[in-house]
């Protein structure tokens, strides 16, 4: 559970893979819960993955004869109408881990939904609209329906597709029973030990990423994310369309689009001459986060002696993060196309960094703790003994602030002398990180407990070589 900082596990860890998978092209999904991207219907129709070859035409095909039924279709009660609702049943396929379900299994289309779903496709071919793309672009005019209820669908109707390419790739990862005897498979797919289905692959040339919130604005993230429905839905639409709620634009475009045939068929030539790039699956930061901690952890792997505190416990960690960001390109992880990340990224990366060492050392560790006098980034313990870290970044306002006061303030209410002020230099001003050293040193001076500083380069550079740190940065 990224979000929570449980650290979930990959399938190329669980069976020890390295980058096999990423040098195959297929997505490394988490085997305990599900990522959020979902499958492309575009980019199904591009792929050149061999197994995806002919699946978009599949899943227009099977459209395609839902609207013939519907077409003949006279009332809701004959057989050709109660087959188009038989059809449009498309249970979630498990064991790819899509979506934004938390449990062991997500809920895909319900009767109702499927009821409704059909019964105004049913309207909408019956003003002359025949295109089996309707079905692709649910999303612009039914309720409940968003990207990951397309991917279940999706999912479903290409299912023989993902089987041949699970089967394939688990032949070239070496996936079989007698190299992992430990191991229940079922016609040569691995069970998920964790969720007990299928493991299921997908290349990630066909995915894309979910919209962080559940529920956006599901017909403006479409007109956001294709330009051409866009141009032609403003074209058509004319209100003032920002002040309606998602519900009613959803109704007005299937009233005034969907059931107009001239309109129907300029939204879908929109659609369909629309081709999308490849998604670069580490732009979400969530999962770059999970992979790149997964990898440093494996990588430079640290052991704290059990005879030590929490503070110099909690200074070997800070220390081998810093080495982490300065000498082996951790640094990449805070900045997505050229631009820092916020703190909230710096503090689940070295959280997700710790929390394994703290639990190998009967350390506990609390993200955020809130005392009643704000939150502290962490808090690392045994007992009574207590050590506090702040996270700040040069590039914000208020590092000074952090340093003088916060911190102090935030170590009084956990009742502990014990504090460590991480400092990142992001690109912001140097003039922060000398106020924070002269406030350091006055106090020292004075015979005062300063939160000890650890300063971080975490600016982009060609190789860690070429860092030169200033005197002053080493206390």
């Amino acid at each position: 559970m990224i979000g929570g900082f449980n650290m979930g596990i990959f399938v190329s860890e669980e069976f020890n893979l390295d980058d096999k998978m990423e040098e195959h092209g297929v997505f490394d999904s988490l085997l305990d819960e599900d990522s959020n991207y979902f499958i492309n219907l575009v980019r199904l129709k591009e792929t050149e993955v061999f197994e995806f070859k002919d699946s978009y035409r599949k899943i227009n095909s099977y459209f395609k004869n839902i609207g013939m039924m519907l077409k003949v279709s006279k009332t809701k009660n004959d057989k050709m109408y109660k087959t188009a609702i038989k059809m449009f049943d498309f249970p979630e396929v498990n064991g790819i881990n899509l979506g934004f379900s938390k449990g062991k299994k997500g809920s895909g289309f319900g009767k109702k939904l499927r009821e409704q779903i059909i019964r105004d496709a049913k309207d909408i071919i019956d003003t002359g609209s025949e295109q089996p793309e309707i079905f692709h672009l649910l999303s612009l005019f039914e309720d409940n329906v968003g990207p990951d209820r397309l991917s279940d669908m999706i999912a479903r109707l290409v299912y023989d597709n993902i089987l041949e390419y699970t089967k394939n790739i688990n032949k070239k990862l070496g996936i079989i029973p007698s190299k992992y005897d430990k191991y229940k498979f079922q016609d040569g797919l691995v069970i998920n030990p964790y969720k007990k289905s299928l493991i299921l692959l997908l290349p990630r040339d066909i995915l894309h990423e979910l919209p962080i919130a559940k529920d956006w604005d599901d017909i403006d993230r479409v007109c956001r994310e294709n330009e051409a429905i866009r141009n032609e839905i403003n074209a058509l639409v004319r209100l003032e369309w920002k002040k309606l709620s998602t519900g009613a634009k959803k109704e007005y475009i299937k009233q005034n689009i969907f059931m107009n045939p001239k309109a129907v068929a300029q939204v879908i030539k929109a659609y369909d001459s629309v081709s999308i790039e490849p998604y670069d699956i580490y732009r979400n930061s969530d999962y770059f986060i999970e992979k790149i901690v997964h990898k440093y952890n494996k990588e430079f792997p640290i052991v704290i002696e059990k005879n030590k505190d929490s503070f110099e416990a909690s200074l070997e960690i800070c220390n081998h993060f810093k080495d982490m960001i300065e000498n082996n390109k951790g640094y990449e992880v805070l900045y997505v196309d050229g631009k820092p990340r916020n703190e909230k990224i710096v503090q689940r990366v070295l959280y997700m960094t710790a929390e394994y060492y703290c639990r190998a050392n009967k350390l506990d560790i609390s993200p955020e703790s809130n005392t009643g006098r704000g939150p502290v980034d962490f808090k690392i313990s045994r007992g009574k003994d207590k050590t506090v870290i702040e996270i700040k970044l040069t590039t914000n306002e208020q590092t000074v602030h952090g340093f003088e006061f916060q911190i102090e303030e935030y170590a009084k209410s956990e009742k502990t002398d014990k504090k460590i002020f991480m400092l990142i230099d992001n690109g912001g001003p140097r003039k922060r990180i000398d106020d924070v050293y002269k406030v350091y040193q006055e106090r020292k001076s004075k015979n005062e407990n300063p939160a000890e500083v650890v300063l971080i380069d975490a600016k982009p550079r060609d190789s860690a070589s070429k860092y030169k740190p200033n005197d002053k940065d080493i206390l």
